[in-house]
């Protein structure tokens, strides 16, 4: 594993914290639409976020049916500067840092502004999902055939007596801490390299707990600090010092 460190040129394409909640009994979407109908805190409405679900039935004449249906569930909202992006559902709260991220100070401070005002707002009853998600685009300069075991700590590799160049690969793992009970799904995935370009391989760290906690509170934020945590540990445990090297 690598050594933990701040990187200052980090390859992070986006990072988020997610408070999953249980509404109040009663709100609908066009109340949520209302309560941000005002833009008085620096951001306006993107796009309206939508939900779909699928249905499929075999009845007695063996015909088979299918139903589809959308429904308004949330609004996207951007800053200003179009810096930050806030999803504000009737199921939860999503707040994100665009290219180029900063620090995690920065985030939380504005995460913590932007949730006093969804939470004045709609009065969720409970958090029942605290969150955060870094995905990251590694640029590694490797050649073809050059094992990913320089740069990526236990990658399956392959035997030696198969083709060396490798396309494409996914690998896809959920962790748990069995002290704390924080949970941490990590993706690495390479889609396809061009010829004679560095190889972008995606380094997805979504670490989470689920939990019951009634609002108000400042419990999860201190549940996202560790959660920080157990991201940083899985980023440096996953890299080695020659991939972590190329973004100080």
């Amino acid at each position: 594993m690598a050594r933990q460190r701040h990187l200052p040129r980090a390859p992070i394409t986006e990072a988020l914290v997610d408070f999953r909640v249980v509404p109040r009994e009663g709100l609908t979407y066009s109340e949520l639409q209302e309560s941000f109908s005002t833009m008085d805190f620096g951001y306006y409405v993107k796009n309206p976020i939508s939900e779909g679900t699928f249905g499929f039935a075999l009845p007695p004449d063996g015909k088979p049916e299918t139903t589809a249906e959308a429904a308004q569930t949330g609004l996207r909202l951007h800053s200003q500067d179009e810096k930050y992006v806030a999803q504000c559902r009737l199921s939860g709260f999503t707040f994100s840092r665009l290219p180029p991220y900063e620090e995690w100070v920065n985030l939380i401070a504005e995460a913590r502004r932007i949730w006093a005002i969804y939470a004045e707002r709609l009065s969720p009853k409970q958090v029942i999902r605290v969150a955060t998600r870094y995905i990251n685009n590694l640029q590694l300069p490797m050649d073809v055939g050059t094992s990913y075991q320089k740069y990526v700590n236990k990658l399956v590799d392959l035997p030696d007596e198969v083709p060396q160049a490798i396309a494409t690969f996914l690998q896809r793992f959920q962790v748990v801490d069995v002290e704390t009970n924080l949970r941490a799904i990590l993706t690495l995935a390479l889609d396809r390299a061009a010829p004679g370009e560095r190889v972008p391989v995606f380094l997805d760290i979504d670490a989470f707990v689920t939990t019951q906690l009634d609002l108000p509170t400042q419990g999860m934020w201190e549940i996202l600090d560790k959660l920080r945590d157990m991201k940083n540990r899985c980023f440096f445990g996953v890299l080695t010092e020659a991939a972590v090297e190329l973004y100080e």
